[in-house]
């Protein structure tokens, strides 16, 4: 066996399909042993012309060996294309290492590393290890590090290619980003945060001037301590909000909170590290209240200033010692220790920012000839009287950066300064006329940065530009440019928003800090006609997002800065009127007049939107009312020809008969709005249609007609990764099983939606097809109050897999 093996340097490529059991219920037993020997026959051919060797297989699964990366690289492209028609999804994992070869094949810690890699995966993904990206000249995805089951230290992940696929399944629950750069120095204040923080401290502030180091410190301590967190450690970014109204907002999305903050956290074991908190530090007692409230939650904040609220501990954060700036000099700049090195670290107060900055510019200069020029900057730029002297050297380092910048190199850094959140190289192109050179020499000189296809600077030398901006008399007018382009972006977005578009909507998310820098410099600027615009073409993405606070409130101001009887107008009422709070007259008071504005414009589809939005509020209090607006409404756009809002339309008018008891009415709806979200592409609504057509079955004991809707259901809820869709699939389970009298069952379930419900932000006490008390009574009555007990407590520790699992099992379709 082993002559056949390669050996030496090893690539070991592991496969599995994704779903198996789910797919043979869906496919049946014939159909889906076809499919997988064709999976085979296809897996094999592309190995073997890629000089794979199969080592092993087990059911459906395969671990191949290669002598190269670049040929193990190149199969798994090649045999992912080649399955993407059909109907298995395998996922792939790839490692590179110099096993041990004996009488029984490979043996040693590479051939496990890969094949943890490969399970971490989804059907889809390709997944590599370091090792084997450093063999290969390939686009990859950088996922961070990952702990991974019996592996003491963190591993780099990489995906091939710049698809998006949900979080990987590993140990680790975080999102605390991956610096490029190896960490130097600090061991000692990294070692001090972490025990703080394990000692107690539940609301730490780690403080210092721009460029401190703070946020690096906070990150590399809280990677310690994900394993300490059982609910996980989430970094939160706030260097682009300007309102401490926004920064609990900026924490339930980071955490998917859409039920209010502190219930989402509840007695979660949670590490929030909130970073850049100083221009939003008015947030500070919400936080504190959050902390209070919440016994496990602990906070890691980075500012420069201290919160001064209650429970508060401060963790200043000094310049670097003089050996670890030295070293951090060194290794930035490529050369060694000396004399004149450790003069020129100590005139930059051993900064970390400044040392980096002088460090780029190490290709040019000597560290004599950066000291010579240095100190002439310092004695030009000093700070006031009560400024803080680390901030001179500081603002001394960057302004000397920027007078070694030519001409138009100066010129493009201040521009740069009107893009919040950085920018794409389109964006920069067209707002700023930039030249790629010039872009590319500042991401060289360290005052530009370049990742995921976004140009961005850190925020303290943001702020300097944004100073020579100003100073440059031309603000006006790049700010203009600026807003007129994301304007032009969210317009264009905007028809692609009711049929989910993810491209669209995951673009208008990376450029939510660039559109809220547009309608606060519209607003400012009086130009209430394009704030309008603005604002109501966001509504919708607002409304999707979960950032209905936000987008309320800028609709509301927009509406109320500008009365002509305006289709700008009418868009920013309709939009209002879609995020307006429910439990107040505001949305009854927009959509009427927006539907007033839109017969007097003549604009058919705002009534139409009008019409839709006025359902929403009639019914709170009169469900016939409700059914005669959505009608109204869908007669507008059946008119028009706007079959995406159509869809939106009749799912409520749907709703609304079945609340009426009109059961056939509002069955047919639902088919007929099905088989138009199947001709149209529109995932979300043909999943959420065959959810609602399933609980009209599981209401009347038809569980055998349910079933497969639901499991068809929860399949695109799973590709669209909708964690609230699933949680509520899973209940449609829990009534099933309910109906179907197997109760045990069912109170796993249900408590298994009702944890997962709680994850995604959602209660499921507020979605009522059926109560959840009636079939909690009715599950307790029949199993005991011992055994009911159990089950529910089982069912709060089980994943969504694993929920589905147990509700396939008792429906009899897995063992």
């Amino acid at each position: 066996m082993t002559r056949d093996l390669p050996s030496g340097i090893v690539t070991f490529l592991f496969t599995d399909v994704e779903g198996s059991t789910k797919l043979l219920h869906e496919l049946g037993a014939d159909a889906y042993g076809a499919a997988l020997l064709e999976h085979r026959r296809v897996l094999r051919d592309t190995f073997n012309r890629h000089g794979g060797v199969e080592v092993d297989t087990q059911g459906d699964a395969f671990f191949v060996a290669f002598p190269t990366g670049s040929g193990a690289i190149g199969a798994a492209r090649e045999a992912q294309d080649a399955l993407r028609s059909g109907p298995i999804r395998v996922r792939i994992g790839i490692h590179t290492g110099t096993p041990t070869l004996s009488q029984e094949g490979y043996v040693g810690h590479d051939v496990h590393l890969g094949a943890r890699i490969a399970a971490a995966g989804h059907g889809g993904q390709v997944l590599l290890s370091k090792e084997t990206l450093e063999l290969a000249d390939v686009e990859a995805t950088d996922l961070g590090e990952h702990r991974l089951k019996d592996f003491d230290q963190p591993i780099s992940i990489f995906q091939l290619g710049n698809e998006r696929f949900p979080p990987l399944k590993t140990i680790s629950n975080t999102n605390l980003p991956h610096p490029a750069s190896s960490f130097v120095g600090r061991d000692t204040e990294v070692v001090e945060v972490a025990s703080l923080v394990q000692d107690g401290a539940r609301l730490l502030t780690l403080t210092g001037p721009g460029g401190s180091g703070k946020t690096r410190l906070a990150i590399e301590a809280a990677a310690t301590l994900v394993p300490q967190f059982k609910a996980g450690v989430f970094w939160v970014g706030l260097a682009t909000l300007r309102d401490p109204a926004l920064v609990t907002d900026a924490i339930a999305q980071t955490l998917g909170a859409n039920d209010g903050l502190a219930k989402h956290i509840g007695e979660r074991e949670l590490l929030l590290l909130l970073d850049n908190l100083e221009q939003v530090v008015g947030s500070a007692p919400e936080l504190a209240a959050l902390v209070e409230t919440c016994p496990n939650l602990k906070l890691l904040v980075t500012s420069r200033e201290l919160l001064r609220v209650r429970g508060e501990v401060e963790y200043p954060v000094l310049p670097l010692a003089e050996p670890e700036a030295v070293e951090l000099f060194c290794a930035r700049a490529r050369t060694e220790p000396d004399d004149t090195v450790r003069e020129l670290c100590a005139a930059l107060d051993n900064l970390p920012l400044a040392l980096e900055l002088a460090a780029a510019r190490a290709s040019v200069l000597s560290p004599k000839q950066m000291l010579e020029r240095l100190s002439k900057r310092l004695d030009l730029f000093m700070g006031g009287r009560d400024a803080d002297p680390r901030q001179q050297t500081l603002r001394a380092t960057i302004a000397w950066s920027h007078e070694l910048l030519s001409y138009e190199e100066q010129q493009l850094f201040a521009r740069l300064a009107v893009f919040a959140g950085g920018c794409t190289l389109e964006a920069a192109e067209e707002v700023l006329e930039a030249q790629l050179d010039t872009l590319q020499s500042l991401v060289d000189k360290s005052l530009l940065r370049h990742a995921a296809g976004r140009f961005w600077m850190l925020e303290t030398i943001r702020e300097y530009a944004a100073e020579q901006l100003e100073d440059s008399g031309e603000v006006e007018e790049w700010r203009r440019r600026h807003a007129e382009y994301f304007l032009a972006l969210a317009e264009e977005a905007e028809p692609h928003l009711p049929p989910f578009e993810r491209e669209w909507i995951d673009r208008l998310d990376r450029e939510h800090d660039n559109l809220r820098a547009a309608l606060d410099w519209l607003e400012a600027a009086l130009e209430t006609q394009l704030l309008q615009r603005l604002a109501g073409a966001l509504a919708r993405f607002w409304f999707m997002r979960g950032h209905g606070r936000e987008g309320g409130e800028r609709l509301e101001r927009a509406v109320a800065a500008d009365e002509g009887r305006t289709p700008a107008r009418l868009k920013a009422l309709n939009g209002a009127s879609l995020l307006a709070n429910t439990e107040t007259p505001g949305p009854d008071r927009y959509a009427t007049e927006a539907l007033s504005l839109a017969e007097a414009l003549g604009d058919r589809a705002g009534v139409g939107q009008a019409k839709l939005a006025l359902a929403a509020v009639a019914s709170q209090a009169d469900m016939a009312a409700t059914r005669t607006l959505y009608e109204e409404a869908a007669e507008v756009f059946s008119e028009l020809g706007d079959e995406q809002m159509l869809m939106v339309t009749i799912r409520g008018l749907a709703w609304a008969c079945l609340a009426l008891a009109d059961i056939e009415r509002g069955r047919a709806l639902h088919e007929e709005n099905l088989q138009r979200a199947r001709a149209l592409g529109n995932t979300r609504i043909e999943a959420v249609t065959l959810g609602a057509l399933s609980t009209t079955y599981i209401e009347e004991g038809r569980t055998d007609v349910a079933l497969p809707m639901l499991l068809e259901s929860h399949r695109l809820h799973e590709q669209l990764n909708d964690p609230m869709q699933t949680a509520f699939d899973i209940f449609r389970f829990a009534m099933l099983l309910t109906e179907a009298g197997a109760p045990e069952g069912a109170a796993t379930v249900l408590a298994a939606a009702d944890a997962r419900a709680a994850d995604a932000g959602a209660d499921l006490t507020a979605w009522d097809p059926v109560p959840m008390g009636e079939m909690l009574a009715k599950q307790r009555e029949q199993l005991g109050d011992d055994v009911f007990t159990a089950a529910r407590e089982r069912g709060f520790d089980l994943t969504a897999e694993q929920a589905f699992a147990v509700a396939l099992k008792h429906c009899g379709l897995a063992e």
